[in-house]
């Protein structure tokens, strides 16, 4: 006698789960860093100051010092609008800094040429003004800026390897004097 097969019902779908957030969440120093930069293109520099300042001792606190750094390159910033007069005596690099790190390129550019003609011998403008023409993918003059960069301080090879801005341009030829380095 045949028996007929026992037929089960079908298994049901996984449940779906829910989809990933379009952004991956920030760290809590990162969420606070974020709103602090709002404070400042706000043009609110004291809250944006006491924020950033809270920020640095909090990134100190934990270790994370790139955090820090950038916290205290706004405080600098922040403190520069509040007293113009000391803004007058500051050098350029932190504004520049700030532009690059908004991505304001055009901006740091402008500063790093305006400061360059007053002091041409500081490879760190020459290094700022590369990061810039690299945040613009102008590959032959962030070469050229870098190149300057390096033949008055040698430590900016350093820097340009771990310089996240330099990565779309980094592999051209140009860059070949950094090998070895």
């Amino acid at each position: 006698m045949a028996t007929k097969a026992k037929t089960e019902p079908a298994p049901k779908p996984a449940p779906k789960s829910t989809p990933a957030p379009a952004q991956a969440s920030q760290s809590p120093l990162a969420a606070t860093f974020t709103k602090a930069l709002k404070l400042v293109e706000a043009g609110k520099h004291t809250e944006a100051s006491k924020a950033l300042e809270t920020l640095a001792v909090e990134a100190q606190a934990t270790g994370d010092w790139a955090m820090k750094r950038r916290a205290q390159v706004y405080i600098a910033l922040c403190e520069s609008k509040l007293n113009p007069a000391k803004a007058a005596v500051a050098d350029p690099i932190t504004e520049i800094q700030a532009c690059l790190n908004l991505r304001h390129t055009d901006e740091a550019l402008k500063l790093s040429e305006k400061a360059l003609k007053s002091h041409p011998a500081m490879g760190s403008l020459h290094y700022l003004r590369a990061v810039a023409f690299a945040q613009a993918e102008k590959t032959e003059a962030s070469a050229e800026s870098l190149k300057k960069a390096v033949e008055l301080d040698a430590d900016f090879v350093f820097q340009w390897h771990m310089e996240p801005d330099f990565n779309a341009i980094r592999k051209s030829p140009l860059f070949a004097f950094t090998e070895g380095h």
